[in-house]
């Protein structure tokens, strides 16, 4: 996921994630003079809460639940997964207190959203609240390009995330680099997530050194070493073997 900080000195808000080679940052903003620094963390920390909710959405898919049913895992994940479009409204228009209360969403994407713009509220910032509102939409953007099996530029933390089915495109593209070298290409740290890679060398009688060791689930699942899903149960294909 992206962790968000506050660097006091160059008095900005800085995003920064990790790619499976070493971590990268960039600056999202200027803060504003005089703000308060417990102001500011808060923003900071609300930002990393609404990325670690959304990565959450990748490494639990609704298609790993099992059924979809209403009330059932899957629906809520399923759920989970739609907030995404909740959240510019949440940020510009947060849930405010009122008369001793505020509501509160019982989604933990959209509730963080609403965090963010409570921070923004207090902050009073135009030029800080558009550039939040911008890098939260690259957050998402970045989850969705890795749920379609696209882990370029932001999405590239999800090298470093298990889930718990495997992505059939991932798969595919693993298999390719365990075609072209059979003890684990560098690209397999940075191209392709942890869960695939295991699948796919499962798949071809291989087992590259240590392919799933850099795996860094944002929660911690019922094995250190996530085993793939059932093909039979799960809603992707399974992968291709070779003859």
């Amino acid at each position: 996921m992206t962790r968000y900080s506050v660097d006091l000195d160059q008095h900005q808000l800085i995003a920064s994630w990790g790619t499976g080679e070493g971590d990268l940052s960039t600056r999202i903003a200027t803060l504003p003079d005089g703000a308060d620094t417990s102001h500011l963390l808060a923003l900071a920390r609300s930002l990393t809460q609404l990325s670690e909710s959304a990565w959450r959405t990748y490494t639990h898919p609704a298609s790993a639940a099992g059924s979809l049913e209403p009330d059932s895992e899957g629906w809520r994940r399923e759920k989970e997964r739609e907030a995404f479009s909740e959240v510019p409204a949440a940020i510009a228009e947060p849930h405010l207190p009122h008369g001793g209360a505020m509501t509160v969403s019982y989604s933990r994407v959209v509730e963080s959203a609403h965090r963010i713009g409570r921070a923004l509220h207090v902050l009073d910032d135009e030029t800080l609240a558009k550039a939040v509102r911008t890098e939260a939409a690259l957050e998402l953007d970045a989850v969705e390009s890795a749920e379609l099996g696209d882990l370029t530029h932001r999405a590239q933390q999800a090298v470093l995330l298990s889930r718990e089915d495997a992505s059939p495109v991932q798969v595919a593209a693993a298999d390719r680099l365990l075609e072209q070298n059979p003890f684990g290409p560098d690209e397999l740290f940075s191209a392709v997530d942890p869960t695939a890679a295991e699948v796919a060398a499962e798949a071809t009688g291989e087992h590259p050194t240590q392919v799933v060791l850099e795996a860094d689930n944002i929660e911690a699942l019922p094995h250190e070493t996530p085993p793939p899903s059932s093909w039979a149960s799960s809603r992707t294909a399974p992968p291709r073997t070779r003859p």
